[in-house]
């Protein structure tokens, strides 16, 4: 087994889940006080970098305001106004841009696939960014339950890379410069870089490409 990789991968899981919780839910007290009680963005837990994950973990230094941040959590993924930021693929993917496309559909279908029923408890599209990275977590930490970490002999890891080929870098990279266009704190600007440059290190991980596909935001 490579120790390298699998700690590479290990790390990644926990970065995924936080990603999960950033983008998914609205930041609180509790959220905040323990990123940065616990240093994370100082001690980030993959120790392979790239240029966006340096200027995400830059930007992330300073202990944000509750308040700003909650607004630029609104304002980009919730509303009442449009959003600046829409977290779902089949907004950038359909010509419509509207939720609920054939994105959400395949993504739909690829969890499904895996045993997987997404249910929030808030009827939400399946394809929204936080989602995701809840589901990548989920493909590596069963992919690190095998003795064996190699691409050919790796269902999960496999299945990782069609998911991040086919369903997630064909709109997350829009998403994420979008959602730094929109974001008004350097919180969010921040997450915006980490997040895109985890899912370099991700996609280089299991060889993913990143396709050429039109998207309409």
């Amino acid at each position: 087994m490579n120790d390298f990789r699998y700690q590479t991968l290990a790390s990644l899981t926990i970065a995924s889940h936080f990603f999960y919780r950033a983008l998914h839910q609205a930041p609180d007290a509790a959220f905040i006080d323990a990123l940065y009680d616990e240093a994370l963005f100082d001690e980030w837990p993959v120790e392979v970098r790239n240029d966006k994950v340096e200027h995400g973990l830059a930007l992330l230094k300073a202990r944000p305001d509750l308040q700003a941040i909650s607004r630029d959590y609104a304002q980009l993924f919730v509303g009442p106004n449009t959003l600046a930021a829409a977290p779902w693929g089949s907004v950038y993917l359909a010509e419509e841009q509207t939720t609920c496309g054939k994105t959400t559909l395949a993504i739909r279908a690829f969890y499904a696939d895996h045993g997987i029923a997404i249910d929030t408890g808030e009827r939400e599209p399946e394809d929204h960014i936080g989602l995701v990275f809840s589901f990548i977590a989920y493909l590596v930490e069963t992919a690190l339950t095998t003795q064996v970490i190699e691409m050919a002999h790796n269902e999960s890891l496999v299945s990782l890379q069609t998911f991040l080929t086919d369903h997630v870098l064909t709109w997350a990279p829009r998403f994420f410069a979008v959602m730094r266009e929109g974001a008004t704190t350097e919180f969010y600007q921040g997450l915006s870089l980490l997040a895109e440059g985890t899912l370099e290190q991700l996609a280089s991980q299991v060889d993913a490409q990143y396709k050429i596909v039109t998207v309409y935001r």
